[in-house]
């Protein structure tokens, strides 16, 4: 009997080929599982289902699978709130963007709603026009609700300002508070999560050269932040006014002086005089 050639060694080419095949397979399956979304409603039928046919009593609880859009939705969440609220104040706005009134950019930081000053303020600054407030109510309705930081920018060119501010400096902050006090009083938007910025005349968009020029720098930016408003801004109010001391029979301390009482340490060879031994005889 002739004797069996001698087996090369190693896998044969084959199967070098099929194990490829198997790996690329079994990867396009679990990209397709981590990528799906189930449906609870039926996922709940059939497993009620299953449970009558076998006689299941015992009641666990299904944990869901983390799918890869929930994924995805927990990584961006911050970024796709944001898009969102750019799109739809981009439809609010469409009118006064066509205009030339209005522009919405986007930054590393965030995105700035820029709006000329003459279509916003009244001449002078400081108010809120009529006709301007119905577009300033609908921007704070869709950012109230939005726990990020606001920063309101006021800026000028570099012409004299009007006649009551001493400096551009001064004008540029009326205006941004003029904006800001209109989002917290009407708009309703927590003040804590607002900031005024004076810019004055040194950020221009444009050279001041030209009086075209000037008016497009005087301008208001709303700057919508990618970070959130600081905790420690909504902290609870501090009591406007404190108890009485003891002793003092109830009567309250006057306007301006400290009514709290002090908690004394005693250390030996240090004398330390009190607010009402620091006081001359005839203002006690």
């Amino acid at each position: 009997m002739a004797d069996c050639p001698p087996c090369k060694k190693g896998a044969p080419a084959w199967l070098l080929t099929f194990g490829d095949l198997m790996s690329l397979l079994l990867t396009f399956f679990i990209l397709l599982i981590s990528m799906s979304t189930t449906d609870k409603v039926k996922f709940s039928e059939a497993a009620g289902s299953l449970r009558d046919a076998f006689g299941i009593q015992r009641v666990q609880q299904i944990i869901p699978l983390p799918t890869g859009e929930d994924i995805i939705a927990s990584e961006f969440q911050q970024e796709i709130v944001l898009v969102h609220l750019q799109e739809k104040l981009q439809l609010v706005l469409e009118n006064k963007i066509d205009a030339g009134e209005a522009e919405i950019v986007s930054l590393e930081e965030g995105f700035l709603v820029r709006m000329d000053h003459d279509a916003l303020l009244v001449p002078g600054g400081h108010g809120v026009r009529p006709e301007a407030k119905p577009l300033l109510l609908q921007i704070a309705a869709l950012v109230k609700d939005l726990p990020n930081q606001i920063r309101v920018e006021g800026h000028t060119g570099d012409d004299a300002p009007p006649a009551r501010y001493a400096s551009n400096w001064e004008f540029s902050a009326f205006k941004a508070a003029a904006v800001v006090d209109f989002l917290v009083k009407e708009g309703n938007i927590e003040p804590r999560k607002l900031q005024v910025r004076a810019m004055g005349q040194y950020a221009p968009r444009v050279s001041n050269a030209t009086s075209a020029g000037r008016k497009e720098n005087q301008r208001i930016e709303i700057m919508i932040s990618r970070e959130p408003a600081s905790p420690s801004r909504f902290a609870p109010e501090m009591p406007t006014s404190s108890p009485s001391a003891p002793g003092s029979g109830g009567k309250s301390s006057p306007a301006g002086r400290d009514t709290t009482t002090p908690v004394v340490v005693p250390i030996p060879g240090l004398s330390v005089a009190t607010p009402e031994e620091k006081l001359p005889a005839a203002m006690r």
